[in-house]
């Protein structure tokens, strides 16, 4: 499996994770209809005088399904992963290897299949999603090795997806046009432009993303001035323009970009760019 150099808006389960020995795998061709990445975080074994290390997850408009190994050997946790509105801090327990599928927007229902917003902001334990999890549990827990592992959650996946419902076309248009328009875009123009009702949008993003077309690209657009930040890092010189980011993401004002912004990542930009540095 082609592995894949990872945004940093990118990380362990969604959004951006801070700290985590991340990495993220191209999905073969019969499944990237359906599926982001498939990812792997690795973090570090710390000793009693190590404080424990926080890393915040930030919303993407995915989905997940999330495997934890604990010493890299038996699975000890495994969960679906709902799509997120705000920005989540956790603390891991080290060691731990995690192996993830980031499904793409708008496959929510086929990868999890139930809709979408019920588990929005929050997650299931596999056992819910799966009629034998017991039995790929134990498969996963088999393998010898990290890649065998990932290669076997491929298999996993793959199975799951079999015979899924179709994604409708007009789900897959609109995540199109605001992941295009990075969010920029008048959502109440999105549904007639695609050819159906408002209502239809609406329940259609429930079922099959997660959250609200608005939502929806307010997170793109976060994810957006995000990526330009990491862009304008890696530049020389190394200075974020947070005001012609938002200009150029279409914001009203700085306020309103500031008030999004950290609705999203819990942190103001210039905070972010503080830790992140």
């Amino acid at each position: 499996m082609e592995q894949r150099d990872p945004d940093s808006t990118n990380g362990l389960g969604h959004g951006s994770v801070v700290g985590a020995g991340y990495s993220e795998h191209a999905p073969p061709p019969d499944l990237a209809p359906y599926v982001s990445c498939f990812w792997t975080g690795l973090v570090a074994e710390r000793d009693t005088e190590t404080p424990r290390t926080e890393h915040r997850v930030l919303p993407d408009g995915c989905v997940d399904i999330v495997f934890g190994f604990r010493r890299g050997t038996e699975v000890t946790e495994a969960m679906g992963v709902g799509s997120m509105t705000r920005p989540l801090v956790i603390t891991s327990e080290p060691p731990r290897l995690y192996i993830g599928v980031r499904f793409s927007p708008g496959s929510a229902f086929a990868a999890l299949g139930l809709p979408a917003a019920e588990l929005t902001d929050d997650n299931i334990e596999y056992a819910r999603l799966a009629r034998d999890a017991q039995s790929d549990l134990d498969a996963l827990s088999a393998e010898s090795t990290n890649d065998e592992r990932l290669q076997a959650v491929v298999r996993l996946i793959r199975a799951r997806l079999a015979g899924r419902p179709v994604i409708p076309e007009s789900v897959r248009a609109a995540v199109r046009r605001v992941t295009v328009a990075n969010g920029n875009l008048r959502v109440s123009n999105l549904a007639s432009e695609i050819g159906i009702t408002r209502q239809q949008l609406a329940r259609q993003f429930a079922t099959h993303v997660g959250v609200t077309p608005k939502t929806f690209a307010r997170v793109i657009r976060a994810q957006s001035a995000l990526a330009r930040a990491d862009a304008a890092r890696g530049a020389y010189p190394r200075i974020v323009d947070w005001s012609a980011i938002a200009y150029d993401l279409g914001y009203y004002d700085q306020p309103h970009f500031i008030d999004d912004f950290k609705a999203l990542t819990g942190v103001t930009p210039s905070k972010w760019e503080r830790e992140s540095s």
